[in-house]
């Protein structure tokens, strides 16, 4: 018996050094998170320009096309409340912070990255940006989070292939979605649309996710009240395949939401969803920008600014 403990001990011994091993590796990948979590950490206080959100803010808004100095801080199925974690760890940085832009889009106000098939993606906010994440200890480790054949990939395509895990330029703009690999805007338009709604779900827990980011989303706006720094909403443009797919109640829902956040807070909305300037050859897939209607959407965003 004490032959097998030792003999148990040993490979659970071996298993725990491979673990750490492989913790440590892919830690040390260059990421999304990372690069902005550094730059945050080393330029929040020269940042005049805050672009947060999920991924209509990531590929939809490119910094070079601000005239002020402007960083993309949005990461891909980012929430609200991530968001406003962010503004709440740098606010004694932001010296010269004059205005945020926050998308509003179809879905903003019904999610919340902990709950649902992107939940995997809060171990980055607890590792790379230091938010702790009580629910679970496994949000503190890569290998836990992830399965190990993701994760042996990971490890291959960097240290073996030289391939970089960043997908974004030097000031947090999504750099992947270009219109020379569009996808069918019809089929993506369908499938994103039905992704995106929750009013006609079964499940009701999208319910008291909306108050939640009713708060949280008050809450940013009234940190900007406080701060004199200007909050402009905006619910982004997407293709006709996109919009004639969603559920009427649920955007009209999102829509006043955003007008009434906005005036009680006087604060800008732009609803910019059937946005007659957008065409086509704009959009990667049917509710996201290519660098074409990037361009576009950023330089509508800083015409308001200015």
């Amino acid at each position: 018996m004490k032959e097998f403990l030792l003999k148990l001990l040993g490979i659970s011994l071996s298993f725990l050094v491979v673990a750490v091993i492989l913790e440590i590796l892919i830690q040390n990948i260059p990421n999304d998170y990372k690069l902005k979590k550094e730059h945050l950490n080393n330029h929040a206080n020269e940042i005049e320009t805050l672009i947060l959100g999920s991924s209509h803010s990531f590929y939809g808004i490119n910094p070079t096309y601000f005239k002020s100095k402007t960083f993309n801080a949005s990461h891909i199925s980012q929430t609200l409340n991530y968001d406003f974690e962010i503004l709440q760890q740098y606010q004694s940085d932001f010296k010269n912070l004059k205005t945020i832009v926050l998308p509003i889009s179809y879905f903003t106000l019904f999610e919340n990255l902990k709950i649902g098939s992107e939940s995997w993606r809060v171990k980055n906010y607890t590792i790379y940006y230091e938010m702790d994440s009580y629910e679970s200890l496994f949000r503190y480790s890569e290998v836990l989070s992830n399965p190990f054949r993701i994760n042996l990939k990971r490890i291959i395509l960097y240290y073996l292939l030289n391939e970089s895990e960043i997908s974004c330029s030097s000031l947090g703009w999504g750099t992947a979605y270009q219109s020379k690999n569009a996808q069918d805007l019809i089929e993506t338009g369908k499938a994103a649309a039905q992704r995106h709604t929750y009013f006609n779900s079964e499940n009701n827990s999208y319910k008291k996710i909306f108050h939640e980011n009713i708060l949280t989303l008050s809450s940013m706006a009234n940190w900007c009240k406080e701060r004199n720094v200007k909050l402009i909403l905006f619910t982004p443009p997407a293709y006709d395949t996109y919009r004639k797919n969603l559920n009427s109640e649920q955007l009209k829902t999102t829509v006043e939401t955003a007008k009434k956040v906005a005036a009680k807070n006087n604060c800008l909305y732009l609803n910019l969803l059937e946005d007659t300037r957008f065409y086509a050859k704009d959009f990667y897939d049917a509710d996201h920008l290519s660098e074409i209607g990037a361009a576009k959407l950023s330089t509508i965003i800083n015409d308001q600014i200015d």
